[in-house]
């Protein structure tokens, strides 16, 4: 490479153009870009190319071009750079992206930000002997922050755990003291936020102690005359209250449907604070936080019974799950469905034989199978002449009736059939409790995944306000200041009106 292309290099680089930038590296180089450092003016240009490069993935952070970062950063080697991350702020560049996503009421911005920066060991530092001792304290006193991080991050270094803990809590601190967009709100709101908060178009609730929930189902099963293998009561309900005259003013009441058996089963590991996992503990049938008042309860390691909206359009892969048929099983009901659309007889014969013969016995036939199983059918029945010879709306009405036919096996179930399907499958030890929230989800988020994220989350509020007592007191006293003096600007308005 000459000096006038090592020049337009970093210009390029220094625009922001990665993708150009690399284009222009790799025709420089004759297609071979690990002979950039062999260059005969490489020294020359090697101090600037280094500063230019880690501008660039600064900028890129920052601007959340991620796919750009990671294009650049892998391709450092090839630029003869070792990279050291202490070349970047990343304390300062994770602390605006966290609170644009505060700002942007984003709860999970700050998870996929934690998740892409640990993927490339950015948050790694030289932590100084009492940091050291810190992030050891943590790890011996809070066992379930490692197991989280685990679960939500793959590996977890003392400096992941050291930013987690001390460092990103401070961004409420900052987020909070920007006196130029006005208080947002009284920092001690944030206390406990994570009780009633929404994320993905979830709305979480925390309901109560989960050994409230226990004893509640204990008493329920024990009373004379049940004898049945579900129960219904309502849990811990919430009274608001005026607050300057302490009337009572309204009463939530949610109703729940539980499955004692599967609950107290569980009961030990439900109650064991060691023991990762959330397990189902009901259905909420009234009363709940869902468009059609439903919900699903879980139990959490921290002792807590929490509630997650669900609707009828979240349970499609509860749907898909346990819709499922071995082959006479289905060809069955495929029959029977194709004889309600009164598909023709000759027609029904000839696909019922044909997918006896291709479909194995032992398979199990789902609704993922059903676009494969269209596709036999239709190349099936093109081997016949009268179908070759048939105009296109004859065979469209025909394949549309087949697909309904199909589709018709594997219809949607009622929200609450679908919850005591999964319950008497954990009654029947064919499904854990611990695993109803894997298989329940939203746009591709499960309820497991809103369930660990949310005990992520709780960790900012816990070591924010362990850590900056006396800044949150002078912040809460500037909030109450700004507040009164709201209100008597609003009184002045409406006197001078």
């Amino acid at each position: 490479m000459q000096a006038s292309q090592f020049e337009r290099l970093i210009s390029t680089l220094k625009s922001g153009n990665i993708s150009e930038f690399i284009t222009q590296a790799d025709n420089f180089t004759e297609k071979r870009p690990s002979y950039i450092p062999d260059s005969k003016d490489y020294d020359k240009f090697k101090d600037i190319l280094e500063r230019t490069y880690y501008d660039a993935l600064a900028k890129c952070l920052i601007s959340s071009r991620f796919h750009e970062f990671e294009q650049l950063f892998n391709y450092s080697d090839k630029l003869g750079i070792f990279i050291d991350i202490s070349n970047i702020n990343i304390a300062e560049i994770m602390t605006k992206l966290h609170i644009e996503g505060l700002n942007a009421g984003d709860r999970g911005r700050i998870i996929r930000l934690v998740r892409f920066f640990n993927k490339y060991s950015l948050f790694e530092r030289n932590l100084t002997t009492e940091q050291l001792k810190i992030v050891q304290e943590i790890k011996t006193n809070d066992k379930l922050l490692s197991i989280n991080l685990k679960d939500l991050f793959g590996s977890v270094s003392d400096s992941l755990i050291f930013y987690v803990c001390k460092m990103m809590p401070r961004d409420y601190l900052v987020w909070l003291s920007d006196l130029e967009r006005g208080f947002i709100m009284n920092p001690k709101a944030l206390e406990n936020w994570t009780d009633y908060f929404s994320i993905y178009g979830l709305i979480v609730r925390n309901l109560g102690r989960v050994e409230d929930f226990i004893k509640e189902v204990e008493s329920k099963q024990n009373s004379d005359g049940f004898n049945e293998n579900t129960l219904t009561f309502v849990f811990n309900p919430r009274y608001v209250y005026n607050l300057n005259d302490f009337r009572l003013i309204h009463v939530y009441r949610e109703e729940h449907l539980v499955y004692p058996e599967n609950v107290l089963k569980n009961k030990e590991k439900i109650l064991d604070k060691d023991n990762y996992n959330f397990y189902s503990l009901s259905m909420v049938i009234f009363g709940g936080l869902g468009p059609e008042g439903f919900g699903f309860t879980y139990s959490t390691p921290k002792g807590e019974v929490i509630e997650i909206c669900s609707d009828q359009r979240e349970t499609e892969a509860i749907i898909i799950q346990f819709k499922q048929y071995l082959k006479r099983k289905f060809l069955d009901k495929f029959k029977k469905e194709m004889d309600h659309l009164n598909i023709d007889t000759n027609i029904r014969k000839r696909i019922i034989n044909y997918l006896s013969k291709i479909l194995n016995p032992e398979d199990i036939i789902s609704y993922h199978d059903k676009d494969s199983i269209l596709r036999n059918i239709s190349n099936f029945l093109f081997q016949f002449n009268e179908f070759k010879s048939m105009n296109d709306i004859e065979l469209e009405g025909i394949f549309r009736d087949i697909s309904i036919a199909i589709s018709m096996i594997f219809k949607k179930i009622k929200l609450k059939d679908q919850f005591m399907t999964r319950m008497d499958l954990v009654a029947k030890g064919k499904l854990k409790s611990e695993d109803i929230a894997k298989l329940t989800s939203l746009r591709g988020k499960s309820h497991y995944d809103v369930l660990r994220e949310r005990i992520f989350l709780q960790n900012k509020p816990k070591w924010f306000f362990k850590d900056y007592p006396e800044e949150i007191e002078e912040l809460e006293k500037e909030f109450l200041k700004f507040v009164e003096r709201e209100q008597n600007y609003r009184v002045r308005i409406r006197r001078s009106d």
